[in-house]
């Protein structure tokens, strides 16, 4: 194998190396003694599968390399933590010109990419854990239930066209497109849709299935996603049965949960209501806004209907494959990294500890040495 350089550390990323500092012994050397024997090899392995999820190029780095559909599902798990920030930096202030009132598990991600193709930015799920904003919709939805008040979503909408954002997606975001539509006149209502209510169930539970480590241990304690509940039983009168412990959910560790089964999707009359509500949405939308404002779109059509819906002509782009992210191997390799990581939880922080003590003690000697 071709000898490394001391002082550098090569990254599988295009265009991208970081350089030691100054170090006599170099990174690669100093952490292999300071982690013991077979210890940098398993760091680094951790390392090189976070890398391509974290990792941005440089400033000036350009490649047309496509992102793998696992590494956009590790970044869209990532986001619902707030370490996907890369999504919401401010921009420049603009206008909400589409909004978008699918559901979950209609092709928003993939209609998502193609947006940001476009030259959007989207507001969804991860931007309202990101950007805090999770209370105040929930606010929102009862003071607008309650009395047709829309104070808190006018200042949401605000801060949202101040951050850049020109585009809403996905659910409980969805469940607004209605009220936002009337708050902006010129804006269009898109309806990302699946071949039928049937086949649009059976995925929303399968994802709610993959990803129900969200509401259990560990990943409960870090993240309260039970607000998108509390936003769909306000705005629609719709219950939404948790899993709960011991009747749902297993306990193998204290600190680790199973979802055996949801309540939610149970039976056939839990998924017919789930039916139900999406049928409502959508009929309240075809109802309220004009058919020159409002699209249903299926994914699979491609670009050309969504770009006409959009007043975009782009021979090329409708040429081109429409983007397809988060399929359900790809949230399956998330699902398992997840359970590894909670399983071991205890441990993680320990490791880190011991390496990051064992990495200044030697980085000390480092520059003692060159001192001497």
């Amino acid at each position: 194998a071709p000898r490394i350089a001391r002082g550098t550390l090569p990254i599988r990323a295009p265009g991208v190396r970081l350089a030691c500092a100054e170090c006599a012994c170099g990174w690669r050397a100093s952490l292999r003694r300071a982690m013991g024997p077979g210890a940098l090899r398993r760091w680094a392995f951790l390392a090189s599968c976070a890398w391509p999820v974290l990792a941005e190029p440089r400033k000036g780095v350009e490649t047309n390399a496509p992102v793998p559909q696992r590494v956009e599902a590790f970044k869209f798990v990532l986001g619902f933590f707030g370490l996907d920030g890369t999504r919401e930096l401010q921009g420049d202030s603009k206008m909400l010109s589409l909004i978008g009132a699918g559901f979950s598990r209609t092709g928003t991600k993939s209609l998502e990419a193609a947006l940001i193709k476009l030259g959007h930015k989207v507001y969804d799920t991860r931007s309202m854990l990101e950007l805090g904003h999770c209370g105040l919709w929930e606010k929102a939805a009862a003071e607008y239930k309650a009395s047709a008040n829309t104070t808190i979503i006018n200042e949401l909408l605000v801060d949202m066209e101040t951050r850049g954002f020109t585009a809403t997606l996905d659910f409980p975001m969805n469940l607004f497109a209605g009220i936002l539509a009337e708050r902006r006149p010129e804006a269009k209502v898109l309806m990302s849709i699946r071949q039928s209510d049937d086949a649009w169930v059976d995925s929303w539970a399968d994802v709610n299935d993959l990803l129900s480590v969200f509401v259990a241990r560990p990943w409960a304690w870090m993240l309260d996603f039970e607000f998108t509940r509390r936003i769909v039983r306000t705005l629609h009168d719709f219950e939404w049965p948790y899993p709960s412990y011991p009747e749902h959910i297993r306990r193998p560790l204290p600190w680790f949960e199973v979802v055996d089964h949801l309540p939610a999707f149970a039976t056939p009359k839990a998924k017919q209501a789930w039916k139900v509500l999406h049928r409502d949405v959508r009929q309240e939308l075809e109802g309220k806004i004009p058919s020159h404002r409002f699209m249903t779109f299926d994914v699979r059509s491609g670009w050309k209907p969504l770009l006409e819906f959009l007043g975009v002509d782009d021979p090329v782009l409708a040429a081109e494959p429409f983007p397809r992210v988060n399929d359900r191997g790809s949230l399956q390799a998330v699902r398992w990294t997840m359970d590894i990581v909670a399983i071991g939880l205890p441990v993680w922080p320990l490791l880190l500890l011991w390496s990051v003590s064992r990495c200044v003690r030697r980085l000390r000697f480092c520059e003692k040495k060159k001192l001497a």
